[in-house]
């Protein structure tokens, strides 16, 4: 199966990292440079597996949103989830390796278009490493709640 792949190192302890990306309400207004934001989390709570995002972003000038159901989570190792972005259905995870004193973050994903546009998914998937590479925590360290 054709997949999205792309890793990047983060100069952070592995557990500052997650919590960065585990917690959108905090992160997603740095991760998008192009002003989307998250718009609704439920159930209130710590996010773990049923958790569902929605996020709203501005795509190809239009205001556009997106849902990412959380499917599993193993602290400081691994978050797996289910998007609805559009008509696609990806299937994704994000997972943490420690390093000496970083942590690399590595996206793997399936972009999963539906029927007629399957043909498409190595372009889809391609896209999908693409945009990844802006969805970064940005200069410096990600800061959650000391």
């Amino acid at each position: 199966m054709a997949e999205m792949k792309t890793s990047v190192t983060i100069d952070c302890p592995v557990e500052e990292v997650f919590h960065f990306f585990l917690n959108p309400k905090e992160s997603a207004p740095r991760m998008d440079p192009l002003g989307g934001g998250l718009v609704l989390m439920s159930p209130d709570g710590p996010p773990g597996p049923g958790t569902t995002f929605v996020f709203r972003q501005q795509i190809f000038g239009k205001t556009r949103e997106t849902k990412t159901h959380l499917t599993a989570v193993e602290p400081n190792r691994r978050i797996k989830f289910d998007a609805e972005i559009g008509p696609m259905r990806p299937a994704c995870s994000l997972s943490f390796e420690p390093l000496a004193s970083s942590t690399r973050v590595t996206f793997r994903g399936a972009s999963n278009p539906p029927g007629g546009l399957r043909f498409l998914t190595p372009l889809m998937n391609r896209w999908g490493q693409e945009l990844d590479t802006t969805i970064r925590p940005g200069e410096g360290r990600p800061r959650g709640p000391r």
